[in-house]
């Protein structure tokens, strides 16, 4: 009788197991991802290791954007299914765990019959993974001081940075009926220079036109080395007329827009290869717009990673004077700092809002914010403790406008030059530029141990009270 009883209810259990298998399946058909998840969580209860209720539990979650139930559910349908492994590959991306995303891509493109146009497209993302896995192990640590979240249309106004470093506005321009793109545009602090982003055929670039007499060169591409087939954006050029950082979505992007650095060689009259500046900077969302106040030493970028559309997390942090890497043997923890997730604080201990220094300073204010360590920033003289800190801090600010000088005359010598259409008279100007160019680069090695002192000497001052 018992065993009657059993049967019966095995065989109704196993008719509502179909029923229930069969409603997921429809409502998963239907992309009806939330309901399908429902149905499919209620039966893994039943059979927690079932193959295909694992696949379909976890393409509901990836739909869902639960990306940490999807990898968990993925890693548990076992190797009956090979997109798996491609979502996988997306997942441990879109994680950080760049290792694990590029085992996964290798294993799914196992799977691909031989001349499969996915094997090309999945050979790109692998590509990705492997360039992330390597910038993984070289994040630098940097101090954030604040963070904002704003409309992308008007992201620029938030960057408050000096007037000598020149001035960037930004454009909304159409390439086509369904993508439109920022044209930014840089102009030098003396008005003498553009660089900027504009579209040919579809693509961003980036230009450069100079002041003449009476009017503007022609623009003209900045290089071929920066401009390629992909997209660049976002450019600045710092102070020394020399370095500069754009946005680019090409082959080195780890995904869309990311950070990068070069600088113009006067040898080959040409900028250098672009290098990617690496993370936490850039992400696999877009991150764009670097902006290096020296003076202040303050620098913004932004991103697009975690926010809405149309949304953008504006950071301002404290540049370093050379590459600080984050060190640590949890992995865990290196993920979550490159992604800023966590992060140094630069504590607010006489510090003033970058925001408000205009307002706060008076006649007996010196106009200058220096960071004298990761949680101070001073504005005034009478701020100094140490003497000795203060004598070195003037000797510094008396370099500073030393290398302004020298750098306004060096970019006046650039101009002339790429004008200029006489040879002997190209030579002599080559001669001066490259004469100068080391005079700047010993003023600025000689100012920047004149500020690590002055700054040090205040340390150490404060330390022994």
């Amino acid at each position: 009788m018992k065993s009657g009883i059993l049967y019966v209810l095995l065989f109704f259990s196993t008719v509502l197991m179909a029923q229930s298998a069969s409603e997921a399946e429809a409502l998963f058909n239907d992309k009806q991802y939330l309901k399908a998840k429902n149905v499919y969580e209620s039966l893994l209860k039943k059979r927690p290791k079932d193959a295909l209720n694992n696949y379909r539990f976890a393409r509901c979650c990836y739909e869902l954007k639960d990306y940490e139930q999807a990898i968990k559910h993925f890693e548990l349908a076992g190797n009956r299914y090979p997109l798996k492994d491609l979502y996988l590959g997306e997942l441990y991306f879109s994680t950080y765990r760049f290792e694990e995303s590029l085992t996964a891509y290798q294993a799914y493109m196992a799977t691909l019959p031989p001349g499969d146009k996915k094997y090309a497209e999945t050979e790109a993302k692998l590509k990705k993974s492997e360039m992330a896995a390597k910038l993984l192990k070289r994040v630098e640590d940097i101090a954030i001081l604040d963070s904002v979240v704003v409309n992308k249309n008007e992201f620029l106004r938030y960057y408050k940075f000096s007037d000598e470093l020149g001035t960037l506005t930004q454009e909304l321009i159409k390439l086509n009926e369904r993508q439109s793109q920022d044209k930014v545009i840089y102009t030098t602090q003396r008005g003498d220079r553009l660089c900027f982003s504009d579209s040919l055929k579809g693509n961003m670039d980036i230009f450069s036109s100079f002041k003449l007499l009476d009017n503007w060169s022609l623009p003209v591409s900045i290089s071929n080395v920066i401009n390629t087939d992909a997209n660049e954006n976002y450019p600045f050029l710092m102070l020394d007329g020399v370095t500069l950082y754009f946005a680019s979505d090409g082959e080195n992007s780890i995904g869309g827009y990311d950070i990068f650095i070069t600088k113009y060689a006067s040898g080959s009259q040409d900028f250098l290869v672009p290098e990617n500046i690496g993370m936490p900077f850039n992400s696999p969302a877009n991150d764009y717009m670097m902006v290096i106040d020296e003076q202040q030493r303050i620098g913004w970028f932004a991103t697009d990673r975690n926010q809405p559309a149309g949304k953008v997390m504006i950071y301002k942090f404290i540049p370093n004077e050379t590459k600080i890497l984050f060190r640590t043997e949890d992995k865990d923890l290196l993920r979550r700092v490159a992604q800023l997730k966590v992060n140094r604080k630069a504590e607010n201990v006489n510090m003033y809002p970058v925001e408000n220094l205009q307002q706060q300073e008076t006649a007996n204010e010196a106009e200058f914010s220096v960071v004298i360590n990761d949680s101070t920033i001073y504005t005034r003289f009478e701020q100094f403790q140490s003497t000795q800190a203060l004598s070195r801090f003037k000797e510094w600010l008396k370099m500073k406008k030393e290398l302004q000088i020298l750098k306004n005359e060096l970019q006046q010598m650039r101009e002339h030059y790429s004008i200029t259409q006489k040879t002997e008279e190209k030579n002599i100007l080559m001669r001066k530029i490259l004469d100068s160019e080391q005079k700047l680069i010993d003023l600025e090695k000689l100012a920047q141990q004149k500020l690590l002192e002055a700054c040090n000497l205040e340390v150490k001052y404060i330390e022994r009270k």
